[in-house]
């Protein structure tokens, strides 16, 4: 398989340079083979000069960034033809893959130095496919997009290419789906698309569920595949993914291949599809507001935590203010009054005032009420369990002997916590 061949299969887009590091290279408009493989081989495009200074046989190429729409976008758009839905889709994983361009750093380890510092550029080649991997010969439509961003980065202060560093880039995948969902959505929504959410992302309103059913065919099959093999985690399903698929088909056409999803679906089906647009201009909506969104993902998120990202934040108020809210007007809801910021190893982290006011009343809770209570036992305590350690004997009689009102204790995982507090429990009643 030739390193391209994944992304340039037959029915399917072109690919395109994309990026600030690709103009500095003079890469734009379509990729050309020989350009690609230059860069996945580490050279200079057009010539024999290498790009970054280290070139180890097993070093990383890059990496794959992956944008897919709902099913039911994918089935309107190969539908009802409205490339309006195309445009809004290339412009939101532009638009998305910029951001993460903007947070791209690379590694400093001169002078002793060792840190990240962000270079704001990167090197993709994006590919924009219509259809799923075959499933008997046959595709599902499926809207989606490779962006294959190559691992270098210019650094302006060394005045050369490295490698990119690209690990939080990665940590902050949920949040950047989540950006380019909001921004996808919301354009479909001022296109005349109502978007309606559900328990896992969003879809347009009004698409059959037969029909999403009836094109979900690869999920279906690997999902099957997952379940009579009984693999749960996810580097199993991937590995089960990429052992299960077809290669794409070349022969079919696309008027060939829409003559034979229309055959799968009833007139009635159809003319649903044809009419989501005006269906969705009439139906009533309420919108989310990025106040609101803003809310939610406050009261979300501190419930468990007392401090989280920015991007975290975001991410839940995207989510919950799918197909109304804007990127940018919530992002500018950071700026609240009632937030605390600090900025520890290029991460902003973010709490509240209120979340520092209830966290101060737990700390004095506790401190007030140390030494001022009759203890539960004594040291004196018949152990009912045998089977104790001596470290959870003694952590029973931390919890008997304590005369403070809040008494805690802290274990590692599988060291039987659970086990001594039920004798604890036990020498308490």
């Amino acid at each position: 398989l030739k390193r391209e061949d994944y992304y340039t299969e037959g029915q399917e887009i072109s690919g395109d340079w994309q990026g600030i590091g690709a103009q500095k290279l003079g890469l734009s408009g379509a990729l050309t083979t020989t350009d690609f493989e230059s860069l996945c081989d580490n050279q200079k495009p057009g010539t024999n000069e290498r790009l970054t200074q280290r070139n180890r046989s097993n070093r990383t190429v890059g990496y794959d960034f992956n944008f897919h729409c709902p099913k039911s976008v994918s089935v309107v758009y190969e539908f009802n033809r409205d490339e309006r839905i195309l445009n809004a889709f290339k412009l939101s994983v532009n638009q998305t893959m910029r951001e993460i361009e903007s947070d791209m750093k690379t590694r400093v380890r001169r002078n002793g130095a060792n840190e990240n510092r962000q270079t704001g550029n990167m090197i993709w080649a994006e590919f924009v496919h219509f259809t799923a991997r075959p499933v008997n010969g046959v595709p599902d439509p499926h809207l989606h997009a490779h962006c294959y961003a190559f691992n270098t980065t210019w650094d302006e202060q060394e005045k050369k290419w490295k490698a990119g560093q690209f690990r939080d880039l990665k940590a902050d995948a949920p949040y950047y789906e989540a950006v380019f969902h909001a921004r996808f959505s919301k354009q479909l929504n001022e296109l005349g698309y109502h978007v309606e959410r559900t328990a896992n992302g969003w879809e347009i309103a009004g698409a059959p569920p037969r029909m999403l059913d009836e094109f979900s065919r690869r999920t279906e099959q690997v999902e099957q595949k997952e379940k009579e093999l009984g693999l749960t985690s996810a580097k199993q399903k991937d590995g089960l993914a990429a052992q299960t698929r077809e290669r794409k088909q070349k022969e079919l056409t696309k008027p060939e291949l829409r003559r034979t999803w229309k055959a799968r679906i009833s007139a009635e089906e159809q003319r649903t599809i044809q009419s989501t647009r005006h269906e969705s201009i009439a139906q009533p909506k309420v919108s989310a507001s990025e106040m609101k969104a803003m809310d939610y993902a406050i009261q979300h998120c501190y419930e468990r935590a007392s401090i989280v990202t920015d991007k975290e934040l975001l991410r839940h108020a995207l989510r919950y203010g799918m197909g109304d809210v804007g990127v940018e007007q919530t992002k500018r809801q950071l700026l609240r009054d009632e937030f605390i910021k600090d900025t520890v190893d290029g991460r902003q982290w973010l709490t509240t005032k209120d979340v520092l006011a209830e966290e101060k009343r737990l700390i004095d809770f506790v401190t007030d009420g140390k030494g001022k209570f009759k203890p539960f036992g004594s040291a004196q305590y018949r152990f009912q369990n045998q089977m104790l350690s001596d470290e959870q004997r003694n952590a029973v009689r931390h919890v008997l002997q304590s005369p403070d009102r809040v008494t805690a204790i802290r274990g590692g995982a599988g060291t039987g916590k659970t086990t001594m507090m039920k004798e604890a429990v036990t020498a308490i009643e």
